[in-house]
C-alpha cells in the first residue's frame, strides 16, 4: 500500500496524497503565465480569457486518457505512462474526485564534428475524473507496471 506517509518499499508504487505537489503548483503557474502572454496578444475583440486558459493547458499539458472501472467492492482507474517512473507521477484522491498529475524531463545529447550539444524536454500530463463513489483513500494504492500501465485501485467506502 503507497499511503502519503508510508515508506516506498516496492520500485513501483506510486504516492497517493490528498494534494499535488509543487510539481503540479510550477506547471499550473506556467499556464497561468503563458494564458496571460496570450491574452496580451490578442486582439480585445477576439477570444476570451477560458479560451486562452484552454489554449495554455494544451501547450504545457500533454493529455491523457483515464479508464475507470467500477467493480464490485473497488474503483480501478488505469492509464498508460510510457517513459515515466513512480516518482515522477502523482496521484490526489479527495471524496469522489481523482486527479493525476506528471512530470518527465528528457535529456539527449548528440556529439557532432567533435562537438557535444544537449537538450532537455519536459512533458506534463494532468487528468481529474470523477469518481462513482467515495473512496477509502487510505487503503488506495497506485504502481506503475512495468508495460508503462499506470493502474490505481481505490476500494471504495462501506456505507
Amino acid at each position: 500500500m503507497a499511503s502519503p506517509n508510508s515508506p516506498q518499499t516496492d520500485s513501483t508504487a506510486v504516492r497517493i496524497g490528498s494534494k499535488l505537489g509543487k510539481a503540479f503548483e510550477q506547471a499550473e503557474s506556467r499556464i497561468r503565465d503563458l494564458a496571460y502572454q496570450l491574452f496580451l496578444g490578442r486582439d480585445p475583440g477576439e477570444g476570451d480569457a477560458v479560451t486562452d486558459w484552454l489554449d495554455a493547458q494544451l501547450q504545457v499539458l500533454t493529455p491523457i486518457e483515464l479508464e475507470v472501472k467500477d467493480q464490485k467492492k473497488n474503483v480501478v482507474v488505469e492509464a498508460i505512462l510510457a517513459g515515466f517512473s513512480p516518482q515522477e507521477i502523482e496521484v490526489e484522491v479527495s471524496g469522489a474526485s481523482l486527479r493525476v498529475f506528471g512530470s518527465h524531463t528528457q535529456s539527449t545529447s548528440d556529439k557532432k564534428e567533435g562537438k557535444t550539444s544537449s537538450s532537455s524536454e519536459t512533458v506534463h500530463f494532468f487528468q481529474a475524473v470523477s469518481l462513482p463513489c467515495e473512496v477509502d483513500v487510505a487503503a488506495s494504492e497506485a504502481t506503475l507496471l512495468k508495460n508503462g500501465k499506470l493502474k490505481i485501485t481505490l476500494p471504495k467506502k462501506l456505507p
